[in-house]
């Protein structure tokens, strides 16, 4: 039957999407490090001198020369934890206040920096080495403000200021360049963050490496396609690293940006470096130059970086169908609101949106409970013209039209439906919300997949007994076989491993197809 057979491949086409993503997906987190790789806590440094070919009348920035010991700074509020050091000028490490590191009352405030690489988190491994090598001068301290300071034996100063406001995740950042000496200086200054893969392992579908956005276009690149090359990019809005939940980039700030480099940061694999680049600048005795930007460290929760203006909100990512995701989640969290629990939101959520589809899949099983009742008569037909296509093409067309059945009503409405199903499944990957967030006993976390298994194998139950009440139509054996129990089984292994706020979105889903599926069959049966 060719609604069977056009149904058989769209549940087939969405096996192999989530198929395809759980196997050969980008790289995910490490198994309890919901982190995205390492950065360097580097913010701004003199690029080295033989990157550039300064004028012939002026000095480059010279490297700046080691001191003593280095010594550690933290800037604090309600939000996180940031500690930056003197050796280089830099954030050495951020501890997120609101996020745990595990779910429960056992969960500690999350480490998003380490401040060592170990493979798998952020770090503060430097981009360029006689930066970190050197100690700055701490010239301002403040709970909120610091200051670091460098002065060349030339009198070239370096003054790198970090200022974290209360109730953000970002800092403000300044780097200041001045020509306090007798001889003009030429350089530019290089924001870094490392990314350190090493210890990622890939076999799942979630991203994980360095992101940049240039214009409104989104790019992210695997850090297998940055090992032992460099890639240079158009100027960009921000750049960084991202992964499913969390992000450090800079965004630039009404400033000119020569290039955005992603390349190999040492010679260990998969630790890349993201570069964002000013143009070389020139400076006379006297003069001075200064470069503004933000450093966001923190959560990829559309309500907290949408206000900040830098576009970081476009890092989140539903795939193809962004316009029906992004509203999709902003209801999730008006139904969280008035409920308190994002499990019960999701049952909400996903019966609302059964209710939007009801009358079209009602549509679409009357179309399938006719084209079997017409069933025998198509099968006379294939056994009269079955070696005259053509002639048997109209005697179908035909008979649909003294039936006045639409053999395409039957998928069409189904069809419709695909974007919203694709858009709900990326929102409940991709949603930080659900991260360590409850729902029943067994499940303290709808981010995490069911540790009992529970919810996937009552899924894959519910979806033999869906594929029990459909009519087998025409197909053949194998088919109604695969239908019946290929697919559940199918389904049931695949979903093991998804978080477990999808498998219950599929399930409900599955559980109110049944019981329209039941009403639909008892509408259709005729009394005795």
């Amino acid at each position: 039957m060719e609604v069977k057979r056009t149904i058989l491949a769209m549940v087939i086409s969405i096996a192999i999407l989530l198929g395809w993503q759980y196997f050969f997906g980008p790289k995910p987190p490490v198994k309890g490090a919901e982190t995205p790789a390492a950065v360097s806590g580097q913010a701004a440094t003199p690029a080295a001198p033989a990157a550039i070919a300064p004028a012939a009348s002026a000095a480059p920035l010279a490297p700046p020369v080691p001191a003593a010991v280095a010594t550690t700074v933290t800037l604090r509020n309600d939000l996180t934890t940031v500690t930056l050091t003197s050796a280089g000028g830099r954030v050495e490490g951020v501890v997120l206040e609101k996020y745990r590191d595990a779910p429960g009352p056992s969960g500690k405030p999350l480490v998003l920096l380490p401040g060592e690489s170990d493979g798998s988190g952020y770090t503060t491994l430097p981009v360029f080495a006689p930066s970190k090598d050197v100690i700055f001068s701490v010239a301002e301290s403040t709970p909120e403000k610091v200051v670091f300071a460098w002065q060349s034996p030339s009198g070239a100063r370096l003054e790198k200021t970090f200022v974290l406001e209360q109730g953000r995740y970002d800092l403000s950042l300044k780097v200041t360049v001045s020509n306090q000496g007798s001889s003009a200086i030429s350089d530019r200054l290089v924001f870094s963050t490392v990314g350190d893969y090493s210890n990622v392992k890939s076999s799942s579908y979630i991203f994980q490496g360095p992101s940049y956005l240039a214009g409104e276009k989104l790019t992210q690149t695997d850090p297998d396609d940055a090992d032992g090359k460099t890639m240079t990019v158009p100027p960009v809005a921000w750049a960084g690293l991202t992964d499913k939940y969390f992000m450090v980039v800079l965004a630039p700030e009404n400033e000119t940006i020569s290039s955005t480099r992603v390349a190999p940061a040492g010679d260990v694999k998969n630790v890349v470096s993201v570069d964002i680049e000013t143009p070389v600048f020139d400076l006379a005795p006297g003069q001075a130059k200064s470069f503004t930007g933000r450093l966001y460290i923190g959560p990829k929760d559309k309500k907290i970086i949408e206000p900040l203006g830098l576009k970081l909100e476009l890092a989140i990512d539903y795939g193809w169908f962004n316009f029906i995701g992004r509203p999709m989640i902003t209801f999730l969290n008006w139904i969280y609101g008035l409920v308190g629990n994002y499990g019960v939101a999701i049952l909400i959520l996903t019966a609302f949106i059964k209710g939007i589809f009801w009358p079209l899949t009602a549509k679409s099983y009357q179309s399938m409970a006719r084209m079997k009742e017409i069933q025998p008569k198509m099968e006379k037909l294939r056994e009269k013209y079955g070696d005259d296509p053509q002639k048997l093409n109209r005697e179908m067309m035909h008979l649909y039209k003294t039936h006045k059945v639409n053999p395409l009503s039957g998928c069409l409405p189904m069809l419709v439906q695909i974007p919203v199903f694709i858009a709900l499944y990326r929102v409940l990957l991709y949603a930080i919300e659900l991260r360590h967030a409850p729902f029943v006993w067994w499940l303290q976390d709808l981010s995490a997949p069911d540790p009992y298994y529970i919810t996937p194998v009552v899924m894959g139950l519910s979806m033999f007994f869906q594929q029990k009440m459909t009519p087998a139509g025409a197909t053949n054996e194998m088919q109604r076989k695969l239908m019946l129990y290929g697919l559940p089984v199918l389904f049931t292994w695949l979903f093991k491993d998804f978080p477990s706020g999808l498998v219950v979105y599929w399930l409900l889903n599955n559980l109110i197809s049944i019981a329209q599926q039941g009403m639909q069959l008892r509408r259709n049966a005729k009394p005795a």
